[in-house]
């Protein structure tokens, strides 16, 4: 039986079509070696093969997804492509048409680093000179980390035994996976609106090279550069290194080292005023021998008896009254410490929770009022020992 003839171009066509209804086709993951790579600057089009050990198949990625990536494809590298199957009726050739692309493995996680880091680096976002000084004596801290990790407590208890005096102000935020980096983004985003914060404290616990990935986020990086609050990262163990080490203001090597680095030690401050004290007390006698010494030999000079008598009275008054003035002072100010301490103490939320009572949160911030809930809203209830996730009815 005869059939009429199509043309090439009502084959490519149809073959086109029945690749684009295929559902499975529309949004597949491949996982491959770039080669053949081309970056057409004109267009900022993106054109390679994807290839393993048997196979290969033709590649684009069009420039509103290519200006996305955080750094530039190579040839040799392995990735994993997020991709929909068509053809290119021209040619006739069926390909992927690639909206992300991900480094698979540390060797192209570690190229990706290292392109990052030179393109801020070159932008001159690590230079020493745009590093802000830390406060010396800090009054508010601000901490963006997960609220349930160890990394917080560090910071809260390294803070209370060193500067008891400080305030800390905690935005929870997720330290991993995907939504990590826009998490940490809003905190800065957030403390720099407030702007009434002497040190922003970016911290998590140690973890792997993947765990860590979401700190060497560009958009993360340029948050911190143009944050008004000088900020110190603590993120993963002193060996691990991200881009937000290179463009924060100070790098901690750990989250119990960065509280230390952002407050000073009172005790090593009262030893300094006790030290300070002795020192001008000594310094004040000194002074006070030497004028009764000279007096002396005024007197033996000259025969005003009665005149240099009067004269030494005011001079022991004045010492006496300066004596008395100075450690009046130091007790105002021994005082005026007491009372922060004392105070800060007492607001503690986590004192509050260790007698017997709970703190709810919704949406991961603390729930102030029960109007401010819903049927079915999911609430967590923080106390001493544990967290209760429950629903609220």
């Amino acid at each position: 039986m005869l059939r009429s003839a199509i043309t090439v171009s009502q084959l490519n066509f149809y073959v086109r079509s029945l690749i684009d209804s295929d559902e499975i086709l529309r949004s597949v993951l491949v996982r491959g070696e770039i080669s053949d790579f081309s970056l057409y600057r004109k267009s900022g089009h993106m054109y390679f093969t994807l290839k393993d050990g048997q196979s290969s198949v033709k590649a684009v990625m069009f420039r509103t997804e290519a200006q996305k990536l955080s750094f530039m494809p190579e040839d040799g590298m392995n990735v994993i492509v997020s991709a929909r199957v068509s053809v290119f009726e021209r040619d006739g050739v069926y390909q992927l048409y690639i909206s992300e692309i991900i480094p698979d493995g540390i060797g192209a996680q570690t190229i990706a680093f290292l392109q990052l880091k030179e393109k801020l680096e070159k932008e001159g976002l690590f230079d020493d000179s745009r590093k802000r000084p830390l406060c010396r004596f800090p009054f508010k801290i601000a901490v963006a980390t997960s609220p349930s990790g160890a990394a917080l407590q560090d910071i809260i208890s390294v803070t209370a035994r060193r500067w008891p005096v400080a305030d800390i102000e905690i935005f929870p935020c997720v330290v991993q996976g995907a939504e990590s980096s826009a998490s940490v983004i809003k905190a800065i985003e957030y403390f720099g609106r407030q702007n009434n914060a002497d040190v922003l404290i970016i911290a998590r616990g140690g973890g792997s090279y993947e765990d860590l990935s979401s700190f060497n986020d560009e958009k993360l990086a340029r948050a911190v550069a143009i944050c008004p609050i000088p900020v110190i990262s603590a993120v993963g163990h002193e060996t691990d290194f991200t881009i937000l080490d290179f463009v924060a203001d100070m790098r901690a090597p750990t989250p119990s080292a960065a509280a230390e680095l952002a407050v000073p030690d009172i005790r090593e401050i009262s030893e300094f005023i006790s030290d300070f004290r002795y020192t001008l007390k000594k310094e004040l006698s000194s002074v006070s021998d030497m004028k009764s010494a000279a007096l002396d030999s005024l007197k033996s000079k000259l025969d005003i008896k009665h005149c240099i008598e009067s004269k030494e009275l005011i001079f022991d008054k004045i010492q006496s009254s300066f004596f008395s003035s100075f450690d009046t002072f130091f007790e105002k100010k021994k005082n005026a410490l007491a009372l922060s301490i004392s105070a800060l103490s007492a607001l503690d939320p986590l004192s509050v929770i260790k007698r017997g009572y709970a703190v709810v949160y919704k949406n991961g911030k603390p729930l102030v009022s029960a109007k401010d809930t819903q049927h079915n809203d999911r609430l967590v209830i923080k106390m001493k020992d544990g967290d209760i996730n429950c629903v609220a009815e």
